[in-house]
C-alpha cells in the first residue's frame, strides 16, 4: 500500500510528512494495516507524550484490540513512572523494558515501515513539522539489528518498577566495553563504598597505574571518611613498597602479597560485597591505565559477587598462612642454623684431642704397661662419635642452605672420572681395612678420560661419596659397581651406583629423596635430600629404583639397588 498523498514523496522507498496534523494523520492510517507487530524506541518522555497525546493513545488502544504485539523501550524513570505503569495496565498486548539513558523516538511496522521521529522534547507536541517514512530494506533492517541488541540488554519492565518503589536493584551482570566506561565505574564504585572494598591487582604495575591515575586517592579518601575497611591483594615489588607503605599509615587499610603463582590476568574491585567489577589485562607495559585495560564485567548478581568474594577470601586466607610459615620457617632455619654452628664449636677441639692423645707420650707408655688395647678402643669411640656429629652437623648446615636457596657452588671444570677413581680407590682401601667381603668396581669408557664437566668438585664428591656411603650400609657382601657413560643426545654425563645388597623398600620409594626418609636406624635421612639438591642446581638430575626391576649385566642377579644421576658436559 502507498502512503498517503500528502507525504512528499524523496525516491522509491523515502518520505517526507510535513505538518504536525499532517503528521498525526499519516501516522495512524499507517497503524491501520499493521498486522503482526510494532517495535519502538522513545526516551523518558515517550511515555508522556503518548499518554497525553489523546489521538495517539486511542490509536494504540485500537491497535491493541487487534491483537498487534507491542515491544516498548525506554528510559522508565520516576518522571513517568505512573505513565509506564497506565501503559502497562490499559494495553494487553504491550511488553516493555528499560534501559537507561534510552534514546532514537523510532517506530518500526511489521519490521517494514520505519518512522523517524514524530515526537519532540515537549510532551503531546508533534516534531516541528517534520516525519520521515522508510519503507527501504536496508534502512528498516539496520533499525531492527539496532533495537534487537538493545532489547536483549534492557530490563523488563515491572523489575524496573519494582526498583524505584521499592529501592531494590535488579541483578545485573553487564560486559563493559569502553574504557572510560570502565575508569568511570570503578571509580564510582569506591566513592559509594561504605564498609569494604576487596581489591586484587593482576600485577605491582597494575597498583601504580592506579596510583597515576588518583584511584588510590579515592580508595583512601574512602577509607579515612567513612572508615571502610579496605583489603588489598597485589604482588609486592620493590617499586611499590613506598605506595604500599604510605597507604598502610591509614588504619584500615590492610595490604598482602599474592604469589605469582596464584596471579590472574584480571583486576578485581568488589564493593560492600554487592558489587564486582573484573577488568580484563590487555597491556601491562604502559603507564596508562585506558591503554593497559581491556573488557570489564560489571555485577551486583549477588551468586557472581560473592563468587568472588569467596576467590578474594581463599588468596587473602593463603597469603596469610605463607606468611606466617614463612615466620616460622625463617625462625627455625635460624635456630637450625645457630644451633650446628654452635655444635660445630666444641667438634673441632674433640677431634684434635682425640688425635693428640693417639699418638702422646701417656698413649705410648700405656701401651708398654699392656693397657693399650683398652685405650685405643675407647679414644677410638670419641674419635668416631665426634666424626658422626661433625657430619650431621654439616648435613643441618647444607639443608638449611638448600631450602633457603643459598647453596653456593664453586664451579670449574674437571674430568668426572678421574674424581670418581680417585673416591672409589679411597673406599676400597677402607673396606679392605674394615674386612668386609665388598668389592667396588670402576666401569667407564676411554672417552670419558676427557670428558669435562662444569661443576663444584667438592659437592659433586660429596654426592658420590653419600651413593657409596649409602650403598655400602646396604651391603653385607658382594659388589658395587659405578659406571660413568655420555648418554644419547652427548650433552650429559650419567652416573650410576649399583649395589647387590637389600634394595629400597617400597614403602619409602615414593619419598625417596625427601628430608628424614631412611631405611635404618643408623642415618638421619638427610644424605640422599642433599644429593638431590646438589644435583638440582648443577641442572643435573638424580633417581633410583630396585634392580629386580630390570637385570642387568654389571648385576646379573637383580638383586640391589642403583642410584643414578645426570650432569651436563662442559663444551669449550
Amino acid at each position: 500500500m502507498n502512503p498517503e498523498s500528502n507525504a512528499e514523496k524523496l525516491d522509491q522507498e523515502v518520505w517526507i510528512v510535513n505538518g504536525p496534523e499532517k503528521i498525526l494523520n499519516f501516522y495512524i492510517s499507517r497503524t491501520k494495516i499493521l498486522k503482526k507487530r510494532v517495535v519502538c524506541c522513545y526516551d523518558y518522555n515517550g511515555p508522556i507524550r503518548i499518554r497525553k497525546t489523546e489521538p495517539i493513545w486511542k490509536n494504540n488502544l485500537e491497535v491493541d484490540k487487534k491483537g498487534i504485539m507491542i515491544k516498548f523501550l525506554t528510559d522508565i524513570r520516576n518522571e513517568n513512572l505512573e505513565y509506564c505503569k497506565s501503559m502497562l495496565e490499559e494495553i494487553k498486548h504491550l511488553e516493555m523494558r528499560h534501559m537507561d539513558g534510552a534514546k532514537g523516538n523510532f517506530a518500526i511496522h511489521d519490521d517494514k515501515e520505519y518512522f523517524l521521529p514524530f515526537f519532540v522534547d515537549t510532551p503531546s507536541e508533534p516534531v516541528s513539522n517534520l516525519l520521515l517514512f522508510c519503507m527501504q530494506k536496508e534502512m528498516v533492517e539496520a533499525h531492527l539489528f539496532i533495537f534487537e541488541n538493545l532489547w536483549r540488554q534492557a530490563t523488563p519492565a515491572h523489575l524496573r518498577i519494582k526498583e524505584l518503589e521499592e529501592g531494590i536493584h535488579p541483578e545485573v551482570l553487564e560486559t563493559l566495553r569502553e574504557t572510560d566506561e570502565i575508569v568511570n565505574t570503578g571509580y564510582r564504585l569506591l566513592r559509594s563504598a561504605k564498609n569494604e572494598i576487596l581489591l586484587i591487582f593482576h600485577s605491582s604495575n597494575a597498583l601504580l597505574r592506579q596510583e597515576k591515575s588518583g584511584g588510590l586517592g579515592i580508595l583512601a579518601e574512602s577509607a579515612i571518611q567513612y572508615n571502610t575497611q579496605v583489603k588489598i591483594l597485589v604482588p609486592v615489588e620493590d617499586k611499590i613498597l613506598e605506595i604500599i607503605q604510605r597507604l598502610e599509615l591509614i588504619n584500615s587499610i590492610q595490604i598482602r602479597n599474592v604469589e605469582p603463582s596464584m596471579q590472574t590476568r584480571m583486576t578485581i574491585l568488589i564493593v560492600d560485597r554487592m558489587y564486582s567489577l573484573v577488568i580484563e589485562l590487555k597491556d601491562d607495559t604502559v603507564e596508562d591505565t585506558e591503554q593497559a585495560i581491556g573488557l570489564a564485567t560489571y555485577s551486583n548478581s549477588k551468586p557472581t559477587v560473592l563468587s568472588y568474594v569467596s576467590i578474594f577470601d581463599t588468596l587473602w586466607k593463603q597469603s596469610e598462612l605463607r606468611e606466617e610459615l614463612e615466620i616460622r620457617s625463617m625462625a627455625q632455619k635460624e635456630f637450625i642454623n645457630i644451633a650446628a654452628h654452635e655444635l660445630r664449636n666444641p667438634i673441632q677441639p674433640i677431634l684434635g684431642l682425640s688425635d693428640v692423645l693417639q699418638h702422646s707420650d701417656t698413649f705410648l707408655e700405656s701401651n708398654v704397661n699392656g693397657k693399650a688395647k683398652q685405650e685405643k678402643e675407647m679414644i677410638d669411640i670419641i674419635a668416631r662419635n665426634a666424626r658422626r656429629l661433625q657430619r650431621l652437623t654439616e648435613d643441618i648446615l647444607d639443608v638449611t642452605r638448600i631450602e633457603g636457596r643459598t647453596l653456593k657452588l664453586n664451579k670449574q671444570n674437571f674430568v668426572l672420572v678421574k674424581i670418581i677413581r680417585e673416591i672409589v680407590e679411597d673406599y676400597t682401601t677402607d673396606v679392605r681395612n674394615s674386612n668386609r667381603n665388598i668389592t667396588i668396581f670402576l666401569s667407564s669408557s676411554s672417552e670419558l678420560e676427557s670428558a669435562d664437566i662444569l661443576a663444584d668438585q667438592n659437592r659433586i664428591k660429596q654426592v658420590l661419596s653419600n651413593l657409596l656411603d649409602n650403598a655400602i650400609k646396604f651391603t653385607e657382601e658382594g659388589t658395587i659397581t659405578i659406571t660413568a657413560e655420555i648418554d644419547n643426545s652427548y650433552d650429559h654425563i650419567t652416573v650410576r651406583v649399583i649395589d647387590t645388597g637389600r634394595g629400597i623398600d617400597s614403602e619409602i620409594v615414593p619419598k625417596l629423596f625427601t628430608k628424614f626418609t631412611t631405611r635404618s636406624e643408623q642415618g638421619t635421612g638427610l644424605g640422599l635430600y642433599i644429593c638431590k639438591g646438589i644435583i638440582e642446581a648443577h641442572s643435573g638430575k638424580i633417581w633410583a629404583k630396585n634392580n629386580s626391576a630390570e637385570k642387568n649385566s654389571v648385576n646379573s642377579d637383580g638383586s640391589g639397588a642403583t642410584f643414578s644421576f645426570s650432569l651436563p658436559i662442559a663444551y669449550a
